[in-house]
């Protein structure tokens, strides 16, 4: 059974207007929590597709709960395929919900490599089965490989690390001696270079490290840029996008591109009379991001930094 606790639930499929018969995408399915939820509202005159890159999210939720995976479209996939994976089909979405956050199932599977909180291999591929990302290097691949320059832009990039390059030169200088298979090894080596002084009790020194090394193992920020634009070419007109990101990074790319969508005229101001003819695409439901409450955190400490964003794609 799965651990994971989803995050905004009601806020995202209430601000995407989720109602019965509507055909919906949750575009992370993850531990299920969000296609449960959505296949509640919709109902059986209503029509669900869930994608996840991980089989074994699949996988669990056909073991967990197979009365609604017979009635909902689970598609092993990159949800960046989603223009594809929605075309096949003969859908128009009203709805597509993606919850970017990585599933407690994952994060707590030492075999992933994803956490430190074990020891396990560094891996770190969100698709281990090789299926849906082609061939994917592991994060030990790219830390036995990469230069000092590579490492450090990938450290400062995806994780906002202040150390990045005096990680990425002890990292160098280690795999020299020994290679680094391991979460812990890997910990150990950045706890090392970043000051006691950096050190708190609420955040570990690797955070960071560990996050890039997954953002970059598995392209998160590309796939990212590449769902927005195929979910607003396929959604329905008056339909809703909403995503919950977790990061600044991701934040970042999904309201840029929301700012974008809603635009329109991209002319110069001094110019008075449009020339481009760009017209914009939809409007940003949420002027500031939804967070999480307070009794959402206390009860699920990883919710903490969840900003919620809803876009409405103009009707024809």
């Amino acid at each position: 059974m799965t651990k994971h606790v989803p995050v905004l639930q009601n806020e995202a499929l209430d601000g995407a207007h989720i109602k019965t018969g509507m055909t919906v995408v949750d575009a992370t399915l993850g531990g299920g929590g969000y296609t449960r939820e959505i296949f509640s509202r919709v109902g059986d005159s209503g029509h669900v597709i869930a994608i996840d890159r991980d089989k074994t999210a699949i996988d669990r939720f056909r073991m967990d709960y197979p009365r609604i995976a017979e009635k909902v479209d689970l598609v092993h996939a990159n949800f960046a395929d989603i223009a594809r994976i929605v075309h096949d089909r003969g859908v128009v979405p009203m709805a597509i919900i993606a919850d970017l956050g990585i599933s407690s199932d994952q994060l707590d599977d030492p075999q992933r490599g994803l956490s430190f909180s074990e020891d396990g291999p560094l891996d770190m591929r969100l698709d281990q089965s090789g299926y849906a990302d082609g061939d994917t290097p592991t994060a030990r691949e790219l830390l036995a490989t990469l230069s000092v320059s590579a490492l450090a832009r990938i450290f400062r990039r995806y994780g906002d690390e202040p150390f990045a390059l005096p990680i990425a030169r002890r990292i160098v200088a280690y795999r020299k001696k020994s290679a680094i298979t391991t979460t812990r090894e890997l910990a150990n080596i950045v706890t090392e270079v970043v000051p006691c002084r950096f050190h708190r009790a609420t955040k570990h020194p690797a955070t960071r490290v560990f996050q890039a090394l997954r953002i970059a193992v598995n392209h998160e920020y590309d796939d990212l840029e590449t769902f927005l634009r195929g979910a607003m070419d396929v959604l329905a007109p008056g339909g809703y996008l909403a995503v919950i990101s977790f990061h600044s990074g991701e934040d970042a790319i999904v309201k840029h591109f929301m700012r974008e969508q809603a635009r329109g005229c991209m002319c110069p101001p001094h110019f008075p009379i449009c020339q481009c003819g760009t017209r914009a695409r939809g409007d940003v439901v949420t002027k500031k991001p939804i967070t999480p409450s307070s009794g959402e955190i206390a009860a699920n400490p990883r919710a903490r930094s969840a900003k919620l964003r809803i876009m409405r794609k103009n009707a024809l």
